[in-house]
Parts: C-alpha cells; sequence; structure tokens
C-alpha cells in the first residue's frame, strides 16, 4: 500500500517543498508531512514571496492533516495561525471564503481530538461568516460551495451527537447539509474524475455515515446500519489503496465497524465475523508511523469486534485476544488529553467488566480492580485530573458490575464518590460523552 509513498520520500528527500496537490498527501509520511509545511511557513515568511495565501492555506492543510494523525497540539497550533495568516492575505472573496473553511476545519479537528466544546462554537461563528461571503462569489464556485455544506454538516453532525442524537431535529438537519454536499461532490468527481475530488466525495460519505451509524446504534436500527454498509462499500469500490491510502483505511475501518454494530443489536455472531476479517486482512490498513490515530482507530475497532463476538459466543478465550489488542494500543504513546486515548481506556475496562458479567468471573474483577488501583496510587489528580476521573469511571464499572453478579455491594458509597467525581471533571473538561458513561454508572448503582 504504501510503495508509492516511499518512492516519494525518495526523490523528494530533503529538497523542500514541490507542488501541491492535497490528494498527494495521503502518500506522505510524517516526515515529509513536517518537512513540506515547514518550506510552505519559509515559502510564506519570505519578504520576496508576491503570493502569500497559497503557502499558507497549503500550510494549514499540511499542519491540519499532521494533527489529525498524531494529535500534536502544536501542528494544530501551526495549522490556526496559517488558515488565520491565509484570511489576513486574501485578495479575493473565493480566497477568503477559503481560508474561513481552513479555520472551521481546524476547530472541528481540535473539537475531535480534544473533545474541545468551545472550538465548536468559533467553528459556527465561521461559517456562518463564510455563507455570507459566498453569496458575493459571482459566477458561482461549485467546488467551494461543496465544500461549505461539507464543512456546515461535519459543524451539524457533532453538535447533533453532543446534544443526543435521539432529539432528532439537529441530526435530520446536519444530514441535509451532508447529502447535499455528496451530491455536489459526485457531480464533481464525474466531472473531473480527479483524485482530489475523489477523496473529498469519500470523505462527505464517511461524515453521512458516522451520523447515520449514530443514529442507528442510539435506536438499535440495524436497518440504518445497512445503509451505511450499502453506501460504505460503493465507496471502497471507488478507492485505489496504493493512491488514497489513508481515507481507504477510514472507509474499510467504519465499514467494519457498521457490520460489528449491525450484528450486536441482531444478536448475529457470524455477521460480526465479517467486520472483524475486514480489520484483520494480511495487509495490514493503516502502519502506526504513517497515521499513528488511524492506526489506534483500526485497533480500537478489531477489538470491540472481538469483544462483542466474545460476548455471542460465550468464548472467553476470544476476551483474551480482544484485551490483547487494546494493550497493544495502549502501549503506544498519546497524547494525555486526546479523546481517543480515553475512549480506548475506557473501553478496555468495559472489556473487562463484559468479560465478568459474560462468564461470572469474579476473580477477574478482583485482579482489575487491583490493577485499576494501583493505577490510581501513580496518577496525581490536581496534575492530571482527566486520568485520574478515566481510572474512577472504570473503577466504578468494575464495582457495578460486580453488585450486578452478586446482587449486593459493599462499596456502594466509595463507588458513589468515585463516579460523581469523575463526572464533575468530565463536564468541567467538556468531555460530555464520558461524563455521561459516568452518569450512567451512577444510575445503575442506585438501582442495585
Amino acid at each position: 500500500m504504501f510503495e508509492f509513498g516511499r518512492e516519494l520520500r525518495r526523490i523528494f528527500g530533503n529538497q523542500g517543498r514541490f507542488e501541491s496537490d492535497s490528494s498527494l498527501y495521503e502518500l506522505l509520511n510524517l516526515e515529509l508531512l513536517i518537512s513540506q509545511g515547514r518550506s510552505l511557513d519559509i515559502e510564506a515568511g519570505r519578504v520576496s514571496t508576491k503570493n502569500r495565501f497559497d503557502p499558507h492555506i497549503e500550510s494549514a492543510v499540511i499542519w491540519r492533516e499532521y494533527a489529525r494523525r498524531t494529535g500534536d497540539p502544536l501542528a494544530m497550533r501551526k495549522a490556526a495561525a496559517a488558515a488565520e495568516s491565509a484570511g489576513k492575505d486574501a485578495k479575493t472573496i473565493a480566497q477568503a471564503v477559503q481560508a474561513v473553511l481552513e479555520q472551521a476545519l481546524t476547530c472541528l479537528t481540535g473539537a475531535d481530538l480534544f473533545e474541545t466544546a468551545e472550538l465548536l462554537t468559533s467553528a459556527e461563528g465561521l461559517l456562518a461568516e463564510g455563507r455570507v461571503a459566498m453569496a458575493g462569489i459571482s459566477p458561482a464556485d461549485p467546488v467551494l460551495n461543496a465544500r461549505l455544506s461539507l464543512v456546515e454538516g461535519m459543524l451539524g453532525a457533532r453538535l447533533a451527537l453532543r446534544e443526543g442524537v435521539g432529539e432528532l431535529d439537529a441530526a435530520l438537519g446536519a444530514m441535509a447539509h451532508i447529502d447535499r454536499a455528496v451530491e455536489k461532490f459526485d457531480k464533481q468527481v464525474r466531472l473531473t474524475k480527479t483524485n482530489r475530488d475523489k477523496i473529498w466525495a469519500a470523505q462527505a460519505r464517511l461524515e453521512r455515515a458516522d451520523l447515520l451509524m449514530a443514529v442507528g446504534i442510539d435506536r438499535q436500527d440495524s436497518s440504518l446500519l445497512g445503509a451505511v454498509i450499502k453506501d460504505l462499500e460503493a465507496v471502497r469500490a471507488r478507492l485505489d489503496p496504493a493512491y488514497e491510502p489513508v481515507t481507504f483505511a477510514a472507509i474499510v475501518t467504519r465499514l467494519a465497524e457498521a457490520h460489528i454494530h449491525q450484528s450486536q443489536i441482531e444478536g448475529n455472531a457470524e455477521a460480526v465475523s465479517i467486520g472483524i476479517a475486514l480489520l484483520s486482512a494480511e495487509d495490514e490498513l493503516m502502519v502506526y508511523e504513517h497515521s499513528p490515530l488511524d492506526w489506534v482507530c483500526h485497533k480500537m475497532a478489531l477489538s470491540r469486534g472481538l469483544e462483542v463476538l466474545a460476548t455471542l459466543t460465550g468464548a472467553d478465550y476470544i476476551f483474551d485476544k480482544a484485551l490483547a489488542v487494546y494493550d497493544l494500543a495502549l502501549k503506544r504513546p498519546l497524547q494525555k488529553g486526546l479523546g481517543i486515548r480515553a475512549r480506548l481506556m475506557s473501553l478496555r475496562a468495559s472489556c473487562l467488566a463484559q468479560r465478568a458479567e459474560a462468564t461470572g468471573d469474579l476473580k477477574a474483577l478482583d485482579d482489575a480492580e487491583r490493577a485499576f488501583k494501583e493505577q490510581l496510587r501513580a496518577t496525581r489528580p490536581l496534575e492530571d485530573p482527566i486520568d485520574w476521573a478515566i481510572l474512577q469511571t472504570n473503577l466504578g464499572k468494575l464495582y457495578v458490575t460486580r453488585g450486578d453478579i452478586t446482587g449486593f455491594m459493599l462499596e456502594r458509597a466509595q463507588a458513589a464518590y468515585a463516579l460523581d467525581a469523575a463526572k464533575e471533571i468530565f463536564l468541567e473538561h467538556g468531555l460530555h460523552s464520558l461524563a455521561t458513561t459516568a452518569e450512567s454508572h451512577l444510575v445503575r448503582l442506585r438501582g442495585i
């Protein structure tokens, strides 16, 4: 999959910037992304550079992609600064809208990585500004218009997920924007047949799949998951993993997740194997060195699939495999503030609890409790409150699971304190999904 990317590295080496084509960024490894970003920053800062907009906007795209792959907050700051500079150097309305879209995308990427609610508010203001400016472009720019529709849909989807997709109005509003973007990008692909437009079209469908999957899981509606599977299978057939490796890996990972969630809703152990097979191909979908966070997403989906299969079949050894994959992902260095790191830790704890519930293995719960308490003793809540809160949530989950199995709980007050404190910390840091998890455990605790 990455042979062409290695060839790019051989050709460009340390020669600095090469002419941009955003579709080629998928082939660049992290080292080449840094090299390209630095070259663009140098070009934009030269006194002799007459057109500063182009290197600034390209730099913003490069550093945003580097941040998306790694979770590096410094790269996020570089992307934000470059996008803001592009806005200041814009000479036309179209360039101004392009800069606004890049600023909004940077906000959304930061919100995805660090679950920072304020960035969604910032993106909302930027997109309102972009929509007003777009009306002044004549003749209309179809590509820019499609991108604006997509980014508006992306924002709407994230706001809907924060509110909870049980309230369908926000989700339907976001879906309308994304559907328009899909239609516009599909038309553009038919006209140009370029990799760049093909990747944008795939990203639009990926956003639609994420939102539709969330609604399907919330409503336990396997037919919605079926629609996601059908759409993503069609997208996968249009992509070439040799030329669009990052987008291809994301599509296949989501396709596998849709199969896994559908099989869980239907209680079909045979169907979950389809999702696991997609994630267990001999040719690895994504290597860690090319995109660390995409690699972690792949391992997290594989672990989840194995856990669902183990639960449906009652096979204890499959739980072992799921935990081993979670542990493999957790061994990789991840920024402490990343939402994916918190989810990974939480899912591993949930897997331990699920195993204990499925097998009635109280010893496994005792072992897990000792491990979490050791981690808690090594964690300083004032310096690292989020990690402390995640550990408290995981510990509370184990207490609740033990109460479910035995019918009584000696640690009720201890668990209630831990979960309540964790919930407050999550809310304070804008981590609403984790706060909801802590609250659900509190509700179960009160029922025991």
